[in-house]
């Protein structure tokens, strides 16, 4: 019983001095005349509203592509990097007598 009595609340209840249910049906009744009219400017809403969404879509494609390139840039940098470091520590002794380089030569005294 409670749900109806919420539902009859809602129906009855006054919007600008007129109860809800007079407003639906005075609404349902102009909608073929409105709607009509509205046409144009619901056209015309949806139309910038794919416009925007075209233009959205290309900005953030583009953005896309320049961080995919920064990245890329970035990790070949970082492997030119290791590999060049790894380089380094594996390199053999040019002098016969030149120590081996280590990462740590503190430790290898000891």
């Amino acid at each position: 019983m409670a749900i109806l009595e919420t539902i009859g609340e809602v129906l009855f209840e006054k919007t600008f001095g007129i109860p809800n249910i007079v407003v639906g049906v005075a609404a349902i009744a102009a909608a073929p005349v409105v709607v009509p009219a509205l046409r144009p400017v619901t056209k015309f809403v949806v139309k910038g509203g794919i416009i925007a969404a075209d233009r959205t879509k290309a900005a953030f494609s583009a953005a896309s592509e320049r961080t995919r390139a920064a990245f890329s840039d970035a990790g070949e940098r970082w492997s030119d990097l290791i590999a060049e470091a790894r380089a380094e520590v594996y390199a053999t002794p040019q002098a016969a007598g030149a120590p081996a380089q280590t990462l740590a030569p503190e430790m290898a005294e000891g």
